[in-house]
């Protein structure tokens, strides 16, 4: 808070927390911090969110790719979309005065009239568009992800008793009806053998 310092701040928050009830319109003063720490919340979820699909690029500058599905639009371009996502990460959320003097400044756009003539409110409704497609992004490759560690877990916790044998090794290892006449005939013959030679020791 300008002109307070975090101290001081903080013994009003401790104060007000204990005695907010004396005041005759408590109900909307809270209703109004509520909604200013949803905001903040909101603005910390979003700056995750590009944070998050930043971190999958060496350097999203210049390879940042985005998924527009349907919603590509006709008016920005992919170079101008990258650039307005990572400098929002750069800047912070909801700081459009300064993400508008960076599209003017930056040599990328020396030519490009249309971004450079765009308002600070046009540009903030672009970045919310975009900051939508990121985050459905992220959520579809947390599933992807999910479901990978989900086979790999089961697949780790079978036992080569439960794991499925190939049928071919199951062929191979079912005697055929040839080797068990052969190992039958083998076995006649040597007791025959055995019984002679009992009968010749007589």
């Amino acid at each position: 808070m300008e002109g307070k310092t975090e101290e001081e701040v903080e013994r009003y928050a401790n104060v007000f927390k204990e005695r907010y009830k004396e005041l005759n319109d408590y109900d909307r003063i809270v209703k109004n911090i509520e909604r200013g720490e949803a905001r903040i919340s909101r603005k910390d979820e979003i700056m995750k969110a590009i944070g998050k699909k930043l971190d999958r690029y060496k350097n999203p500058w210049l390879e940042l790719k985005i998924q527009y599905g349907q919603n590509k639009g006709k008016l920005y371009n992919e170079e101008c979309d990258r650039f307005m996502l990572c400098m929002v990460h750069k800047l912070g959320y909801g700081n459009w005065d300064e993400l508008k003097a960076a599209f003017r400044m930056s040599p990328l756009f020396r030519f490009d009239w249309f971004v450079k003539s765009r308002t600070s409110n046009e540009l903030a409704r672009r970045c919310d568009t975009l900051i939508r497609l990121v985050e459905r992004e992220n959520q579809e490759v947390d599933e992807r992800e999910r479901q990978a560690r989900k086979e790999k877990k089961l697949a780790k916790g079978m036992t080569p008793a439960k794991r499925p044998v190939p049928k071919s090794l199951v062929m191979d290892s079912t005697p055929s009806t040839g080797g068990i006449s052969a190992k039958k005939r083998k076995q006649s013959s040597m007791d025959e053998f055995l019984n002679s030679q009992g009968k010749k020791r007589r």
